[in-house]
């Protein structure tokens, strides 16, 4: 029941501050949403977060999931500090997962973008905004390995990996294409890793470590904005893993966002592939709010 705590919290506060936006005119300062997801292996994962901010923004986020074989919920904690501009944004991010299953991280990162707009913005045509933009991350990985009999004391596994990306969207005719390019590296060589821990079983066949052990990924979205309250997309993301014969996953993802007044609602699909294992299907589903 405790998980569930922050995510009710954040639901009824939204529902308050709703209430109280349509009777007064001031623009909305507090944005909160809510956010499930259901998949394959009976996976389930929730979240919430809080943003307080127009220019100037402060969002706090949780989040959690579980699946079949995992012994407890993984939760993640974020914050981040935004500035967006008419032109310029730039934020920073931090989160710390609490240990489970043996594994935990930590992570801080930062990333700016530049907006350049096209047209006096009454008569859209051709392109409207291009947006360049990079960012950075820096994630701490801390896997606890068991003691065996070849090595009787027990092993924490700490992995540093930097990720650096580029990103790039244009706005034309009711259209955004976005596309993001990034590459992770890491501080161990993990060529040589599993001969220098080779007596520890199963090192490289957990989850929490594979997954987050990217080499490089990329991603390119489209939306269409032709309804003011209803927004589709469709989007393609590809991720190539660093320890290897992990095979490389692609996910094709479709859904929507609808937006009545200070509400919105959200619904999408992904299908993840992945050579050698069964796909993948989950389904998403949010609710935000302004007030």
């Amino acid at each position: 029941m405790r998980g569930y705590l922050p995510v009710l919290a954040c639901v009824l506060l939204s529902f308050a501050g709703a209430v109280r936006a349509e009777e007064g005119d001031a623009a909305p300062l507090w944005k909160s949403a809510v956010r499930g997801t259901v998949g394959t292996g009976s996976y389930v994962g929730r979240g919430a977060s809080l943003q307080y901010g127009d220019a100037w923004r402060l969002k706090g986020s949780y989040s959690d999931y579980r699946y079949d074989g995992s012994t407890g919920t993984t939760r993640t904690a974020g914050l981040r500090a935004s500035y967006q501009g008419e032109h310029l944004s730039a934020g920073l991010t931090a989160s710390l997962t609490p240990r489970n299953d043996a594994y935990a991280n930590r992570s801080f990162g930062a990333d700016g973008g530049w907006t350049f707009l096209f047209g006096d913005g009454e008569e859209p045509a051709g392109i409207e905004e291009l947006e360049l933009g990079a960012f950075w991350s820096q994630t701490r990985h801390s896997q606890i390995v068991p003691a065996t009999r070849a090595l009787p004391t027990e092993r924490n596994v700490v992995i540093n990996q930097h990720d650096l990306g580029l990103s790039a969207s244009v706005t034309a005719w009711d259209l955004t294409l976005s596309v993001d390019a990034s590459r992770s590296v890491y501080d161990q060589d993990f060529d040589s890793l599993p001969a220098a821990v080779r007596r520890i079983p199963r090192l490289t066949e957990t989850v929490a470590l594979v997954n987050s052990f990217p080499e490089r990924s990329g991603s390119v979205r489209l939306d269409w904005s032709r309804w003011r309250a209803f927004s589709p997309y469709v989007s393609f993301a590809a991720t190539r893993y660093k320890i290897q014969p992990q095979p490389a996953a692609a996910t094709a993802s479709a859904g929507a966002s609808m937006r009545f007044g200070g509400v919105g609602l959200d619904l999408g699909y992904d299908l993840v592939r992945q050579k050698g294992s069964p796909d993948s299907k989950y389904f998403n589903f949010g609710a935000s709010f302004k007030f």
